[in-house]
């Protein structure tokens, strides 16, 4: 781990521990930066490599995950890229600008992006009353990795009955993905059909607050986008948790730190193995989660990009 890297890791579990102790306890293991990296040594699993980063013409670009590599090869080439020449099998693209393969990779909906020197904005963190409000409140989950779930683990610290939505024809590869669920109820509604969509409308006409870690494309395609949620279900609290400040195009941790200025923090930039972004933008939403829960109703967004911003304001705060 470079020095730049574990100085990363340092501001962010100084991060998390300061926002989950406003919530009146300690950080649970599944909270810490790296947890993920150490959990998969504890199960023979491979260990990512650094997050890969493309010279292109003015800048640098991040492809995304290994599993996206594929399609953003072929998007790249489509734009004029050289053939794959890395070992790793990615193209050249010291010929393309970082705005020309960002605003494709945007089209075709790939969770790569450029690495921006601009910083993200600190979100605002709430001040929080009495947390007792969240004990017994009933939230309903819905997303992968890191963020959304570690919301959930959280919230039931604090005595919430949560029940996640998981996707019934894939399983969620995370390392930490069985210890975020710990002590959660798990349904698996298929929202490609009536009867799962059903289920589902069914479950949220009885919980106080969602959050939702997709993209909204995905409960759209259900029929069931943030217009019809407010419509039938006006009593429903709702926070999402986004890759982007200001934009719903996908994307995961890796990619916010790069939009985000946090791996432009060095020259050239670098990417750790795991992401900071996600635990600090887990507590954020949990914070904003019991804020949502106290006033009974209300929206929040909350984004990785934005916890980005709040490391960056943790950081200089040092």
């Amino acid at each position: 781990m470079t020095t730049a890297v574990q100085a990363g890791c340092d501001t962010a579990t100084e991060a998390v521990r300061d926002l989950v102790g406003r919530l009146g306890f300690a950080p649970p293991p599944e909270a810490l930066p790296g947890a993920d990296l150490v959990v998969a040594e504890e199960l023979g699993l491979e260990l990512p490599r650094p997050g890969r980063l493309l010279r292109a013409a003015d800048g640098w670009f991040h492809p995304g995950p290994p599993t996206a590599w594929a399609e953003f090869t072929t998007m790249a080439q489509s734009l004029g890229a050289s053939p794959a020449s890395a070992s790793d099998g990615l193209p050249d693209v010291s010929m393309l600008t970082v705005d020309a393969l960002d605003a494709e990779a945007a089209a075709w909906f790939l969770p790569a992006t450029a690495v921006r020197t601009a910083r993200a904005a600190a979100p605002a963190v709430p001040e929080l009353g009495d947390v007792s409000v969240v004990r017994e409140a009933r939230v309903a989950l819905l997303g992968t990795a890191w963020a959304a779930p570690l919301v959930g683990l959280l919230l039931v610290r604090l005595g919430a009955d949560v029940v996640r939505v998981d996707d019934p024809r894939r399983d969620d590869p995370f390392p930490l993905a069985a210890r975020l669920a710990a002590n959660q109820e798990r349904i698996h509604p298929d929202l490609t059909s009536t009867t799962g969509r059903d289920e589902l409308v069914t479950r949220l006409g009885h919980v106080d607050l969602l959050v939702d870690g997709f993209t909204p494309r995905v409960l759209a395609n259900a029929g069931m986008g943030d217009d019809v949620l407010a419509a039938e279900l006006p009593q429903l609290a709702r926070l999402r948790i986004a890759a982007f400040a200001d934009t719903d195009r996908p994307g995961y941790g890796l990619a916010a730190e790069c939009r985000g200025g946090w791996a432009a923090r060095t020259d050239p930039p670098q990417l750790g193995r795991s992401s900071v972004a996600d635990p600090v933008a887990g507590c954020l939403g949990a914070l904003h989660a019991v804020a949502l829960l106290g006033a009974r109703s209300g929206t929040a967004r909350i984004s990785l990009e934005g916890a980005v911003g709040h490391l960056l304001a943790t950081e200089a705060a040092r």
